[in-house]
C-alpha cells in the first residue's frame, strides 16, 4: 500500500449472462445492467420493476395491527365533534407526521390541537405533566406520532384519566406492550405488516389511507400528503426502498415543483433553486427543520409546514435559517470538546474498539446526536453523547455503524437507564450522571462481540467498468434506481489501473484528481474531505471506488467521478487471488 486506504472494497457477485440479458431485454447501458443485477434483479422482469418504481402497489394498510379499531375510533371523534390532539415529536419526523395529521383531520371537518413537548423542559416522548394538561383541557382522543411505544406509566396515566389514546410510532418496542386504545407500529412483533421501515409519518400516511378507504373518499388526493412523507423519511434515514421508494418519489417530485407554501420559502432560504433530491433534504431542509426543536421551539416548524400565508412563511423559514446558524457553532463547540475529552480520556482512546460514551455539563442537548454522528464517522464504532444538566439528570443520544444494533444494545444496559428508546442505527437515553461510569462499561461489553464482527471498513463496489463510454446520458440512467440513501446506496463503481496525471486541493479539504485509463477519455476525480491523500505518489497506477456524477460547465455536460476511496493497483498475480 503505497497511500492510506482504510476501507476493505467488497464486489458484490454478478451474473455477465444475465447483464447481458437485462441490457439488451431492456435497452439498457450494460453499466446501468451491471448495477441492476449485482443487486439482485436477474431478470428483465424484476429489473423493470426497479426502474418503474418498486413498491408502486402499496400494502394494505389494514394489515398494521390495530388499524382497523384506529380509523373507528378517529371516525367516531370526527362524528361527534370529539377534541382531538397530535402529541408529536420535536424532529422533523414528528413535526412531518403531527402537520400531515392535522391537515388530513382538518379536510375532515375537524379543528385538531397539537403539542410539541419541548426539549430541554420535558424531553423526548409523552409526560406525564402534559398528559394532565391535555385530559383536563377536554380533549378525549390523543394521537401520539414518533412516540408512544414505550411510554408505559404516561399511558397508563392517560388511561386512568379517561384518554383514548393511539400510538403512531416506528420505534423498537419491548417485549410487552403499553396500554393504549392502539398501537399503530409495524416493528411491532405480531404486525402483519410487510414493510417495517416506515418512519413515523409513513405510518400516519397510511392512517389516513385506511380512514379514507374506510369511509368512501378518493384515496388519490392523499398524495398532496407525500413531500411530508418524503421529507419525514430522509431525515429520519429510513430505508429507501419498498414503499418507501415510492413514496419518496412522488413527494421529491412535489417538493421539486412548488407544492407547500412554507417547504418552497425554506427551499428558498436554503438556496434550493428547482429540483429537490435526496441530498437537498438531508443536508439542507432538514437540518433546518430539525433546528427549531434543538434550540428553539419545534411547534416552528409544524407551523411553517401548515401555514397558508405567504409573510408568516417567509418569516418562519428565515427564523429556522437563523436556529441552524447558531446550531452549527454550537455544533463545532461541542463536537470539538468531544474529540478532546475522546482523545484524553484513558477509557475511551481512539485506539480501542469500544464504543463511545461521553458526558459533559456544558454541553447542549440539541446537538449531542448530531455530533455523535460525527464520531461516528470519524472513528467508526458507536457512539453515545450525553448532556448532564444542573441537577445531574443526562439526556443522551446514540448513533452506530451499520452491523451494530445500538438501540438493542442499550436495552441490556437498561438498569442503569430511567429510559430509552429508538432505532438500529439511533436511540436516545436518560440517565443519572453517577451510573454513566456503569453504564459504559456494561454497554462495552454487550458491544464487544457484535464490534469485533464488524471490526474493519468495508466499502461495496456493484460494477467494474472501464472510462471509455461514461456518458452523461448513462449517469442519468444509473439515477433512474434511485433515490438513494439509507437501504438503497448509491451505485459504486471499481475503475482500475488509472494514471494520475495533476493533484490539487479544492476548498478546505477537498481533493481533485485528473486520471487517464489505458483507453478512453481524461477522468476528473472529486474526493470531498479527502485531503489526507493530498501527498500521492504520481508514479504507478491507482485504483478508485467512485460513484459517476453530471459536471456542468459553461453550458457543457461531463461525467465527474466522485471519490470513495484510493490504493496502489494491484499487480497481476494480486487480482488473480482475490
Amino acid at each position: 500500500m503505497l497511500f492510506p486506504s482504510f476501507k476493505e472494497w467488497i464486489m458484490r457477485p454478478s451474473d455477465p449472462l444475465a447483464c447481458r440479458a437485462v441490457a439488451d431485454g431492456l435497452g439498457l447501458h450494460p453499466i446501468t445492467a451491471a448495477v441492476l443485477v449485482a443487486r439482485g434483479a436477474l431478470s428483465c422482469d424484476e429489473a423493470r420493476a426497479v426502474l418503474i418504481g418498486e413498491g408502486t402497489i402499496q400494502p394494505d394498510p389494514f394489515l398494521l395491527t390495530g388499524m382497523e379499531a384506529s380509523v373507528d375510533r378517529i371516525h367516531r371523534a370526527v362524528v361527534e365533534h370529539e377534541r382531538i390532539l397530535i402529541y408529536g415529536d420535536y424532529d422533523v419526523d414528528g413535526t412531518a407526521a403531527t402537520a400531515l395529521y392535522v391537515r388530513f383531520l382538518s379536510g375532515l371537518g375537524c379543528a385538531p390541537e397539537y403539542y410539541i413537548p419541548h426539549r430541554i423542559k420535558e424531553g423526548y416522548g409523552l409526560n406525564a405533566e402534559a398528559v394532565r394538561r391535555i385530559a383536563s383541557s377536554g380533549v378525549s382522543l390523543l394521537m401520539t406520532v414518533d412516540c408512544g411505544t414505550t411510554s408505559f406509566s404516561e399511558l397508563a396515566l392517560a388511561q386512568s384519566l379517561g384518554l383514548d389514546v393511539i400510538v403512531t410510532d416506528h420505534h423498537l418496542p419491548e417485549k410487552t406492550l403499553p396500554p393504549a386504545f392502539a398501537i399503530l407500529n409495524p416493528c411491532r412483533s405480531d404486525s402483519g405488516y410487510p414493510f417495517q421501515g416506515l418512519c413515523s409519518a409513513g405510518v400516519a400516511f397510511k392512517v389516513a389511507t385506511a380512514y379514507t378507504m374506510r369511509y368512501g373518499q378518493s384515496v388519490k388526493f392523499l398524495e398532496e400528503y407525500l413531500d411530508l412523507v418524503a421529507l419525514a423519511t430522509i431525515a429520519d434515514l429510513a430505508p429507501l426502498h419498498a414503499e418507501n421508494r415510492w413514496m419518496i418519489r412522488e413527494g421529491l417530485r412535489r417538493l421539486s415543483n412548488g407544492g407547500r407554501l412554507g417547504l418552497r420559502s425554506l427551499k428558498a432560504v436554503a438556496g434550493i433553486g428547482g429540483s429537490c433530491g435526496v441530498a437537498d433534504i438531508g443536508f439542507k431542509l432538514a437540518p433546518r427543520i430539525n433546528a427549531a426543536g434543538r434550540l428553539g421551539d419545534a411547534a416552528d416548524a409544524v407551523k411553517l409546514l401548515l401555514t397558508e400565508n405567504e409573510d408568516e412563511a417567509r418569516a418562519l423559514a428565515e427564523g429556522l435559517d437563523r436556529l441552524n446558524r447558531a446550531r452549527q457553532q454550537v455544533e463545532e463547540q461541542v463536537t470539538a470538546e468531544a474529540i478532546d475529552a475522546l482523545a484524553s480520556a484513558p477509557d475511551a482512546t481512539t485506539g480501542t474498539a469500544e464504543p463511545i460514551v461521553l458526558a459533559s455539563r456544558s454541553w447542549h442537548p440539541g446537538v449531542v446526536g448530531i455530533v455523535a454522528s460525527r464520531l461516528v464517522e470519524r472513528y467508526h464504532r458507536p457512539a453515545v453523547l450525553i448532556a448532564v444538566n444542573e441537577q445531574g439528570k443526562g439526556r443522551g443520544s446514540a448513533r452506530s455503524i451499520a452491523a451494530v444494533n445500538i438501540c438493542d444494545g442499550i436495552g441490556q444496559c437498561r438498569e442503569h437507564l430511567e429510559a430509552f428508546g429508538g432505532h438500529a442505527a439511533a436511540a436516545g437515553l436518560t440517565i443519572r450522571e453517577e451510573a454513566i461510569p456503569r453504564f459504559r462499561a456494561k454497554l462495552a461489553e454487550v458491544l464487544a462481540e457484535p464490534l469485533r464482527r464488524a471490526a474493519g471498513r468495508r466499502l461495496v463496489c456493484d460494477a467494474e467498468v472501464e472510462p471509455i463510454g461514461m456518458l452523461p446520458a448513462v449517469v442519468r440512467e444509473v439515477d433512474r434506481l434511485g433515490p438513494f440513501g439509507m437501504g438503497n446506496p448509491e451505485p459504486m463503481f471499481l475503475l482500475r489501473r488509472l494514471h494520475i496525471s495533476s493533484v490539487r486541493m479544492v476548498g478546505n479539504n477537498h481533493l481533485k484528481l485528473m486520471l487517464r485509463g489505458a483507453r478512453g477519455p481524461a477522468l476528473t476525480a472529486f474526493g470531498y474531505g479527502m485531503g489526507a491523500f493530498r501527498e500521492l505518489p504520481l508514479a504507478g497506477p491507482v485504483d478508485l471506488a467512485c460513484s459517476l456524477e453530471i459536471n456542468s460547465w459553461n453550458g457543457t455536460e461531463g461525467v465527474q467521478l466522485r471519490l470513495k476511496d484510493l490504493r496502489a493497483s494491484l499487480v497481476a498475480e494480486e487480482v488473480a487471488a482475490c
